[in-house]
């Protein structure tokens, strides 16, 4: 006999869904940037999007969680699948740089980054994560 599950149940939550949206774009080429936001965590001014003449691109973005201060292992940044520990992020600001080390081959790269946060409320403490990749393209 299955047991059900009682509805008052004050089990932890293993997952949270997060709502990305999109809140602005503006510039082209290297310098486009796009601002992401999910929840209290936010990713934005992500660069460079779009095509981009520089193989060795900086890139860039802000994030932020409005109820804790981030730190940098709080952060994980991937070029191309790999995982790129050398990146530039200041707590105060938000703002996560890293200087692209070798030339990129022409084509489309992607980067992603993934944090997670832990915040406490009245009602307990909880992980906020959130997740942003995009790609840009080195010109010929």
């Amino acid at each position: 006999m299955a047991r059900r599950r009682r509805k008052n149940s004050r089990s932890p939550r293993r997952s949270s869904v997060r709502v990305v949206r999109v809140t602005r774009t503006k510039g082209s080429g290297a310098s486009q940037t796009t601002s992401y936001r999910a929840a209290g965590l936010s990713i934005t001014g992500v660069g460079p999007t779009g095509r981009i003449a520089s193989s060795r691109p900086t890139i860039r973005a802000t994030v932020r969680d409005e109820g804790t201060n981030l730190s940098k292992r709080d952060i994980r940044l991937y070029l191309d699948g790999a995982e790129k520990i050398r990146f530039h992020y200041d707590r105060v600001s938000g703002r996560l740089s890293y200087n692209v080390r070798g030339a990129l081959s022409p084509g489309t790269h992607r980067v992603k980054i993934e944090t997670e946060a832990e915040s406490g409320d009245s009602r307990g403490r909880s992980n906020s994560t959130a997740r942003k990749g995009w790609t840009f393209t080195v010109a010929r």
